[in-house]
């Protein structure tokens, strides 16, 4: 399937800012999941400076801003040409080891009812159990916008039962890594719907070994 991607993220400053720099990781990566067409990065009144590939395969690019400025806007837009693996990730580039995957963050932190809900999981084989976990917080989870917040836990959206992607996410993660399945938060774009309209919001998911 070919995607184009057209994003536009807005920075408004309270009060205008003499100098801004940033670091965007907003380059896809060409492996055997998808090939990029065509890809471009613009910053208003930005100076492009160095890049460099992190540990996970991403591709940081450094951006200055000379003020004084009120309002910065990074546009992306390019066109990837994707390949259907059945959701697995193959040919990626990274060199940070998958153990490192395991490791619970703040946002990921069992408690005992998800220790419980991880525990209830079954499969045949490490596939099969993430598919299981991944239902199960489906089912723990509702998909609810307005409930939570950007810092809202795995551990208190599930016991609220509501919430949004980035926090079914978050719960399938810490499952994953209590069943020892090396799992990682990812975001990315959400597929527009058939009249094309946009997306205010970035998708989030749950990648797992």
């Amino acid at each position: 399937m070919r995607l184009t991607v057209d994003h536009v993220t807005s920075y408004h400053y309270d009060h205008p800012v003499r100098l801004v720099v940033q670091s965007h990781r907003l380059t896809p990566t060409t492996c055997q999941n998808q090939s990029v067409l065509d890809w471009s990065v613009q910053v208003s009144d930005g100076i492009e400076g160095g890049g460099f590939r992190d540990g996970a395969g991403d591709w940081v690019q450094a951006w200055t801003v000379r003020g004084p400025v009120s309002r910065i806007d990074v546009t992306v837009r390019g066109t990837v040409e994707t390949h259907d693996a059945s959701g697995i990730l193959r040919g990626n580039r990274e060199i940070i080891p998958v153990t490192a995957w395991l490791d619970e963050t703040a946002p990921t932190r069992p408690d005992a009812a998800l220790r419980d809900l991880a525990a209830a999981g079954t499969g045949a084989d490490a596939l099969a159990l993430a598919h299981d976990l991944s239902a199960r917080v489906a089912g723990a989870i509702a998909y609810r916008p307005g409930v939570t917040h950007a810092h809202t836990t795995a551990a208190e959206a599930l016991a609220l039962g509501e919430g949004v992607c980035q926090d079914q996410a978050h719960a399938l993660i810490a499952l994953a890594r209590l069943r020892d399945l090396p799992a990682r938060y990812v975001s990315g774009y959400l597929f527009a719907d058939a009249e094309g309209a946009p997306h205010e919001a970035a998708h989030a998911w749950a990648e797992i070994w």
